[in-house]
Formats: C-alpha cells, structure tokens, sequence
C-alpha cells in the first residue's frame, strides 16, 4: 500500500471484496483476468459447491485438487458414490443433503465420517432412515448445528439422537416424528442440563407419537424446551390437525415453558410463536420474567395494554430460593427490541402502536394493529428511527377537510417522512381503503 502507483486491481485485498458482489458465473469469468484474480478469487468459486440432478457437477479430481477451499457441500436431489471417496477437505464445515433417487445413508456417512473433525454443521432434508448415521454424528466432535427435515426416529434410535443433541448450539427439527422420549425423561428433574449449550432451537410440525401417560406430546415437547437453560432463540410453529387442535397444542407448549414454574429460560432474547392464539395476560407474563427482549414474532397472541407494561417496566421477576422476587433492569425491554409482530385481528386502535413507536429506539421492524391519526398527534415523537419494515393500519378519525385535519394529517406526515430507512415493502393502511409504500412518499399522499 506504500506505492502509490501501484494498481487498485492488483491488490488481493480489493479483489476480494469485489467477489462479494458476483455471481458464479461472473468468477468463472474474472478469474480469466490477471493472476492476481485468479488466486484470489478461486477462493470463491470452490468455497461451495453445489451438487444436482442433470447437472455438470465437477468431477471428484477436481474437488481433490482445490479440497483446501472447499467450505460447504451441497447435494441437491443426488449424491453420486464417487464423491464419498472425498478426503481431507480442511475447511469443510457444513453438510446439507436433500435425499434424492441415488441416496444412500452409507455414503452420508462416510463422507461425514471422512471430516468428522471439520464438520460443525449437518443438514439433512428428507432422509427417513438415519440409522447408519447416529453413531457418525457423535464422532464430529465440533458438530454445533443440526437440522432435520422431514424423518421418524423410532424408539431403538432416541437415545443416540439425545446424545447428539446434548453438544449443539442449535438444532432445527421440521417434520419429525419421534417415537418416544428416553426412558424416565419425564422424572428427572434434576438434570435440567440435559442440552447445555443449545442457545438456538426450533420446532416446527414435531410430533411426540408416544407420550408417557399422563403427558400430552405438546406438553413433552414443552419440557424437552425448559431442558435448554442457555436457550436463547426458540421457534415453535405446529399445524398438524384442525385449527382448533393447533391452538390446544400452542398453549399448551406456551404454558409448559413460560407459565409453569420453575421458569428456565432466563437467556431467551428472541420467540416465534406462529399460529399460537397467547393472551394479553399470558404475554406480559412472560415478558415479566425476561432480562432482553429482541425478537417477538406472535402473528396471532394479543400485544395488550398488560404486554406493554412489561414492555416499558424497569423491573422484572426473578425466581431466587424458590420465591419469585422482583428486581430492576438494567435496561427495559422495549430499549432492546427490535422486532415486533403481533395480532393485527379483532382490536381495536388503544394505543399501542404509538406507544411502541414512541419509546423503542432500536426497532426494525413492527407488524401490529391500528393507530389513528388523533393518536399520533397526542403522543410523544416516535423515536425507532431504525425503522425499516412498518406493517399497521392508519385510521384517519379526523376531518380531511377542515383546517384543524389538515393540520394534524400534516403532523402525521412528518412523523412518517422521517422514517427515512423503510423498505419498498413496508406500508399504512389509510381508514382501510388509501395504501402507499414507504419509500415513495409525497406531500399529495399524506
């Protein structure tokens, strides 16, 4: 960088950022240019490769020859035998696999077991028998992330997908069927580590298909959540059966980890309840007890004037000596939210929108209820000037044709217009029947 003469292309560090805004095909022809691409952008080209069906796939000589970049694999559909002969890939460190006609679990797993010392995260859509490969999950000895999608543990194959699951950060189940819980799970509750590190879970369409009596599946799945003291992201998404059977298993779960004592989750900063129908008051009553809130993303839980409360409190519940005390936060919630999505059905305008606006500097993002014009103006300035995603409805309940109207429509602008980050996408709703994005705002729309 000394010389001054020296051209900006031939400076690997410059290069390499310009890779990060092409395409494959676009490498494939950069690389072309000059050596100092070449070797800087090669990087690039081999740091995922993607496996299909019907496709010009690189042959395993030349995996074998640029292996040192090779950082993820990805087998779309198909997984040719030869690419199991595949070795020391010093870099790989995720697997994805969608089972396809040529799937074989022997060949999964002997690739995994070839890296096992690399691999830090498995992906595995569709792959009903895993049982020749529980025992090769145990040996990657890093393996943090863990997703399935779409597979039946039976009842031979739940104590070695427990032992698996005891070391990751995160783990992601989406259609899967378990048999049963380990023997004597549902008694122990002294272990409360039995996942210690999971910070990250989802669950989403998981069935427990033979809960121990008296015990519902939704209430196991509940108490296998409470088992992840570090947890600090959970989704929990179910829409097996008729509506009304999914809601009973969304309180269920809900109650189980967030109303029964004792509560667990003291780290959890980020919660997706879909299609879980939560009231108010069971909303606050989680929020009580939580130190950090980032995400809450409940399209179908009521966000009420309780909710808010806790939202805006300086204290909190903590559980101490088996007595819930309270104490004070050292920052309050809506301080640290910055995404909020919430029932946008069957309420009515009372505040709370302007009141989220008005006192959550850190918020992105926003999909709630109504907030009316008279609101707006009567309330403090909105302070989320990070704001990039609004979803709600605007009620004009004043007069558009009077001076006074005017002049509160044109408050109600300016507040939108210094919403300067909101994406195309985002949108009011005018009295239900006027709309306008964001990022296209004029004075003869406000």
């Amino acid at each position: 960088m000394s010389n001054l003469n020296l051209n900006p292309l031939e400076i690997p560090d410059i290069v390499s950022l310009i890779s990060d805004f092409l395409e494959q095909k676009d490498l494939l022809s950069c690389i072309r240019v000059s050596k100092v691409f070449h070797n800087t952008l090669v990087k690039s080209i081999w740091k995922q490769i993607i496996i299909k069906c019907d496709s010009r796939n690189p042959t395993v000589e030349a995996l074998q020859n640029y292996k040192k970049y090779i950082e993820a694999l990805v087998f779309l559909h198909t997984f040719p035998q030869e690419y199991t002969a595949l070795q020391g890939c010093s870099r790989l460190r995720s697997i994805e696999c969608i089972a396809g006609i040529s799937y074989n679990p022997c060949h999964v797993s002997n690739l995994i077991k070839s890296h096992s010392c690399t691999i830090t995260e498995l992906t595995l859509y569709y792959v009903e028998d895993l049982r020749e490969i529980w025992g090769t999950f145990l040996e990657c000895t890093h393996l943090q992330a863990l997703t399935i999608h779409g597979a039946y543990i039976p009842e031979d194959e739940v104590s070695l997908f427990f032992q698996v699951c005891k070391g990751l950060r995160c783990l992601d189940l989406v259609r899967v069927n378990i048999d049963q819980l380990p023997f004597d799970f549902m008694n122990n509750d002294t272990d409360m580590s039995i996942f210690p590190n999971m910070n990250t879970l989802g669950l989403q369409d998981v069935q427990i298909l033979s809960p121990p009596h008296p015990h519902t599946g939704s209430y196991c799945l509940g108490m296998l959540t409470k088992r992840c003291p570090r947890l600090r992201s959970l989704s929990f998404y179910d829409i097996i059966g008729s509506t009304e059977s999914s809601q009973q298993i969304h309180t269920e779960f809900y109650r189980t980890v967030f109303l029964d004592h004792p509560f667990t989750l003291t780290d959890l900063s980020d919660l997706s309840m879909h299609f879980g129908r939560i009231k108010d008051k069971d909303m606050a009553a989680l929020l009580r007890q939580m130190t950090e809130l980032r995400r809450l993303v409940a399209q179908f839980c009521e966000f009420g004037p309780l909710s808010i409360r806790e939202l805006l409190a300086d204290e909190q519940e903590i559980q101490k000596n088996g007595h819930i005390e309270r104490k004070r936060r050292e920052q309050r919630l809506c301080d640290t939210v910055e995404r909020l999505e919430f029932s946008r059905e069957g309420i009515k305008s009372d505040g709370i929108v302007q009141t989220i606006l008005s006192n959550c500097p850190r918020l992105k993002a926003l999909h709630g209820t109504e907030v009316t014009v008279t609101e707006i103006v009567g309330g403090a300035e909105w302070v989320c000037t990070e704001l990039t995603n609004l979803h709600v409805n605007l009620v004009v309940d004043v007069d558009q044709e009077t001076t006074e109207g005017k002049e509160k429509g044109r408050i109600v602008y300016e507040r939108i217009r210094k919403l300067t980050r909101l994406n195309r996408d985002a949108f009011l709703r005018f009295s239900g029947f006027l709309s306008f994005t964001g990022s296209n705002l004029d004075e003869s729309q406000a």
